[in-house]
This record gives C-alpha cells, sequence and structure tokens, in this order.
C-alpha cells in the first residue's frame, strides 16, 4: 500500500492537478475492481527500461516499479497528444507463466503542459475466468445468438449496409469461436476469406471497421486480405485435373 502523505510530484500533469489525489483515485479504482485488476503509471522519461513509477496489484502481470511497459504505445513518447487523446482499449494475451490467459487493457497517455505524451496509466483487467463463465452460461442457457444461429442467411433483413456488416462479422465470431480482437493471424485470415466471400468489402467503412475489431493497422488488414484471397487460389489449383 502507498503511503500518498510522503507521495511526491513524479509525473507533472497541470500545474492545477492534484497528483495525490490521482493515486488515491488509482488504488481505490483498482481495489473496487478486485484481484485480477491492475493500475500501471509509467513516467517515459525515467527511460523505456525503467518506466513504471507506480503500480497498484502488480501480481497481475508479475512487475513491480522500475519495470517496463508493454506494448507499442510507449513508442509515441515526445509525440503530441492531440491524435492519442481517446484512452485505446484492446485485449491482448499473456507470456511467460501467464500464457493463456487474456486480459482487458485500458491505456490513457499522459502530456506534460506543452501538450506532448511523457507517460500513460494502464488498467490492465485479467478476463480469463470471465470468458470461460461467458461461454459456460451460454452452453447451459443454449441462447446464444439465435438470430444468427437460427435463422437462414436469406431470412435476414438488414436496415441499412452497417447492419449487414455487423451480421457477417458476428456470425464469423461464432464460427471462429472468439471475439476477433482475441484471434490470432491464422484465425484473422481464415475470417477475412469468409468475410470478403460475403462481399463486405464492397461497403464503404468495412476496412476501418475491421481494423478496429481485429485491432490491426490497415496495412496489417490488407496484408491478411490478400493471403486470404490466395486460399481461393490454392484450392482451385487443388481441384484441377
Amino acid at each position: 500500500m502507498i503511503d500518498f502523505r510522503n507521495v511526491e510530484r513524479q509525473i507533472k500533469f497541470e500545474n492545477n492537478v492534484d497528483f495525490k489525489f490521482f493515486l488515491r483515485f488509482a488504488d481505490g479504482l483498482q481495489r473496487f475492481l478486485g484481484d485480477q485488476c491492475e493500475v500501471v503509471v509509467h513516467d517515459f522519461r525515467k527511460g523505456f527500461e525503467h518506466a513504471i513509477v507506480y503500480i497498484f496489484n502488480g501480481k497481475v502481470s508479475g512487475r513491480t516499479v522500475g519495470g517496463q511497459p508493454r506494448g507499442a504505445m510507449s513508442s509515441h513518447a515526445g509525440e503530441d497528444i492531440d491524435k492519442f487523446i481517446d484512452s485505446r482499449i484492446y485485449f491482448f494475451t499473456g507470456t511467460g507463466d501467464r500464457k493463456g490467459q487474456i486480459f482487458k487493457s485500458c491505456t490513457t497517455m499522459i502530456c506534460d503542459p506543452d501538450n506532448k505524451i511523457i507517460g500513460s496509466v494502464c488498467l490492465n483487467l485479467n478476463v480469463t475466468n470471465l470468458l470461460s463463465a461467458q461461454h459456460t452460461l451460454q452452453d447451459f442457457v443454449k441462447y446464444s445468438m439465435p438470430s444468427l444461429s437460427a435463422m437462414k442467411e436469406e431470412d435476414v433483413s438488414f436496415a441499412n449496409v452497417d447492419d449487414v456488416l455487423t451480421y457477417y462479422m458476428k456470425k464469423s465470431e461464432e464460427l471462429i469461436g472468439k471475439p476477433m480482437s482475441m484471434m490470432n493471424k491464422e484465425e484473422k485470415i481464415k475470417t477475412l476469406k469468409y468475410l470478403n466471400d460475403k462481399g463486405v468489402f464492397k461497403i464503404t467503412r468495412a476496412g476501418v471497421l475491421l481494423c478496429q475489431a481485429f485491432q490491426v493497422s490497415k496495412y496489417t488488414l490488407y496484408t491478411y486480405l490478400e493471403e486470404a484471397k490466395g486460399m481461393d487460389q490454392v484450392i482451385a489449383d487443388n481441384e484441377k485435373p
């Protein structure tokens, strides 16, 4: 437990911000969300190898003060915060002794008075057991997306093209058995083949929405799409007499 009375202002958000209050809030948030949650405060000015300046319930990731950040957001240190002003929420899988565990994360960047990124606050929640419980409940209730499972595709009606994309994205998650953000590369390519066969890339915003759903860049999405299209060619070649 941190003694908030002796906390120094290690990260200067703004002159009128009570940093001790922020840390008390972070501590309370972690305890509110429980043992499977951790809150990590990074100061990139300490160097990326020792960026963690505060961590609440670090046993979730096994890290301690003085450790290094995970993910690519730290690479934006020193950049203008305007394009990173919104918190980024995503899923990731654990490594090492936490391999196979699934985490939901929220990263919010910290800026200095000059609007330059100097750190971040990360909220990490181990949702492995929650996902297992979700699958167990769905299997028990037998009420898993009846509009997709029970209805024939030709009987489904759509109000607009966004509904078409949403339908096939959910259908692809049902076929793979996991959310799109948690799919590995092979599963994403298989999903893209399915979506391309359904013609979803004729929808104007499909690429943008799929990048968000897969948590990948536009370059990665279309690289995977080309691999997915290549699967059709391999199948066609194998079917030649």
